[in-house]
């Protein structure tokens, strides 16, 4: 009996800790079918509108809906920024891992000691004077 209990308080946990690997593989944040969901007018949103306009005017509730609708556009178009400049140095940073990689494994397959074409021109150099 001690075993059946046990047995179902693991399961119930490993159960509730699931939604914690929503992500698709390897991706963190959540997935791509909870954004095709997301809109602008999700619940967070809509409960903060209401809450900023309630007893207002309805030229106070406009003026406030629009400004609260750019406000988000603009973190929106900031997030979108951040992102690309992210994505954009992990390119930069596979291509350069990718060409050191390139380089070592030239300057192995050459021949003279090892020294590889990058090498060239780095020995004791003879100075002119005596």
């Amino acid at each position: 009996m001690r075993r059946m209990i046990s047995l179902a308080a693991v399961l119930c946990c490993l159960a509730w800790s699931l939604p914690a690997v929503a992500g698709d593989e390897g991706t963190k944040g959540a997935s791509s079918k909870a954004y095709e969901h997301a809109s602008e007018r999700s619940i967070f949103n809509r409960a903060g509108d209401w809450f900023a306009t309630v007893g207002r005017s309805d030229e106070e509730k406009a003026a406030i809906l629009q400004e609260r609708s750019e406000t988000r556009a603009a973190k929106r178009a900031e997030k979108e920024a951040r992102k690309t400049e992210r994505a954009a140095r992990e390119e930069a940073k596979q291509a350069e891992s990718e060409a050191e990689e390139a380089a070592e494994a030239l300057g192995n397959e050459t021949k003279g000691g090892g020294k590889g074409l990058l090498n060239r021109g780095k020995g004791k150099q003879k100075s002119g004077r005596q």
